[in-house]
């Protein structure tokens, strides 16, 4: 999920997606979880261009093909539940690294979050 709109990817709508937000630093990480109580709220673009965009999201994500592995993060198509209670499929980052000793954001809202 993306968190911001420019001239190649059009706000659709705001989702939800069942997993544990976490707080790495300077930015959160999803984390898929098992508990249906635990969900993220993110959300959800149309992209003019996914190939092109989706590589630079890889790169800035750290899990570009040039990125050294084993990487942080890791693009994957997941189940999504729009604000509307329409199910369909988003790309997401989920973390792949240890959440040992991180903070879980309880909200599941990044944007609600005070650094």
């Amino acid at each position: 999920m993306l968190g911001w709109e420019t001239h190649e990817a059009a706000f659709v709508a705001y989702a939800r997606i069942q997993g544990r937000l976490i707080q790495l630093g300077e930015y959160p990480g999803l984390v898929p979880s098992g508990d249906p109580a635990r969900w993220v709220r993110g959300e959800v673009y149309a992209l003019d261009n996914p190939s092109e965009t989706l590589s630079r999201l890889d790169d800035y994500e750290g899990c570009g093909p040039n990125d050294p592995k084993p990487h942080e993060f890791e693009r994957v198509a997941k189940d999504v539940l729009l604000d509307c209670g329409v199910s369909d499929k988003a790309w997401v980052y989920i973390f792949r690294g240890s959440t040992a000793n991180k903070r879980e954001i309880l909200s599941g809202d990044y944007s609600k979050e005070t650094l």
